[in-house]
């Protein structure tokens, strides 16, 4: 399962974001696979993402890779990028925006 979600996540990250529409089938199934790593609901004006996976033990990179596949994800199957916040034990680690992009939060 784990090979599945890498490669649909290598499938994600290769589209180029204006160029071709994303493939709404692999981000499908990256969101199905994603479940063991994160919960995500609504809240207020912004999704929230709490991840339930140690990624604060991942490198900064990898960490901001996840954050990013998860923001690109939301945007192709929801047909619009929106503002994401990402927590971790509670505590906000990163944030996705159309207006500022993504970037991580110490």
């Amino acid at each position: 399962m784990k090979k599945l979600i890498a490669a649909c996540i290598v499938l994600l990250l290769t589209q180029p974001a204006s160029a071709v529409p994303c493939n709404r089938r692999a981000a499908a199934e990256v969101m199905v696979g994603i479940r063991e790593f994160a919960r995500w609901r609504t809240e207020g004006d912004h999704l929230a993402v709490h991840w339930i996976y140690k990624i604060e033990k991942r490198p900064m990179a990898e960490r901001l890779k996840m954050v990013e596949t998860y923001a690109n994800m939301d945007a192709c199957l929801s047909g619009e990028a929106r503002e994401i916040h990402f927590y971790r034990k509670n505590k906000i680690m990163g944030i996705a925006s159309p207006m500022s992009g993504i970037k991580l939060v110490n």
